[in-house]
């Protein structure tokens, strides 16, 4: 329910309305250009919406942090369940690796410019979620439920929070929706699986939104309409532009 909550608090508020999918290539190939895309996504990071995503979570996470122990009980007690293996592997962040680089690969020998715009946002979001996550691990220091190190932010919550940023980015709610709900059932696998607390998922889930947006940023299209007048005529004038 929290996790849901600060979806709808930080995502809903934040994104932009859906738009028309994106049609621009990305700058650079996202593989050869690996490191040259990563350095311009690190430098556009901070941002007043970056900002407000990492409160969102922050704050959503502080009022969870007392339902970590209670609800890792309550996992624990009731044993393993049967679909946290299929939460488990689609949420890996080489899963979801893999499939941007699938996504990318497809567009590319298929002829398909806004399939590879995907792909390489994709793959970008992942690249820079994977720096952002194994960073904030090493700060973190965090012990997992079950005894083991590298808990806090979960991996497998931000990598599939970016691609399902991503997707909302170039295809609207329509497809955001379910790739959000997709990202949280990940999550929720983790918690479940006793692999995670569940404030893990919720910074996990804010890390991945901040990567997937950060790359995005700049491919939002929006519409002016302005009106324009000279002595002898008016008309509308109307622009195109990315943001």
């Amino acid at each position: 329910m929290l996790t849901a909550a600060w979806v709808l608090a930080g995502a809903l508020a934040l994104q932009a309305p859906a738009a028309a999918t994106p049609s621009r290539p990305a700058e650079r190939d996202p593989l050869s250009g690996l490191v040259h895309n990563l350095g311009r996504d690190l430098r556009d990071l901070p941002s007043s919406g970056t900002a407000v995503v990492l409160a969102s979570g922050g704050a959503t996470a502080l009022l969870a942090h007392p339902a970590d122990d209670d609800l890792n009980d309550w996992a624990v007690e009731r044993g393993p369940a049967g679909y946290v293996r299929l939460g488990n592997l689609l949420g890996d962040g080489w899963f979801q690796g893999g499939a941007a680089i699938g996504t990318y690969l497809a567009g590319r020998l298929g002829g398909d410019p806004d399939l590879m715009h995907l792909g390489s946002d994709l793959i970008r979001s992942q690249v820079l979620n994977a720096v952002l996550t194994r960073g904030i691990k090493l700060v973190a220091q965090r012990n997992r439920p079950h005894g083991g190190p590298d808990s806090m932010p979960s991996g497998h919550a931000s990598a599939a929070f970016a691609s399902a940023t991503v997707i909302q980015s170039h295809y609207g709610w329509k497809a955001g929706a379910p790739a959000y709900a997709a990202a949280g059932f990940m999550a929720w696998s983790r918690v479940r699986d006793d692999r995670h607390w569940l404030t893990d998922v919720i910074i996990g889930g804010a890390i991945g939104t901040i990567a997937g947006r950060t790359v995005t940023r700049g491919h939002r299209a929006q519409w002016t309409i302005a009106p324009a007048a000279t002595t002898q005529s008016a008309s509308l004038i109307v622009i195109h532009t990315f943001r």
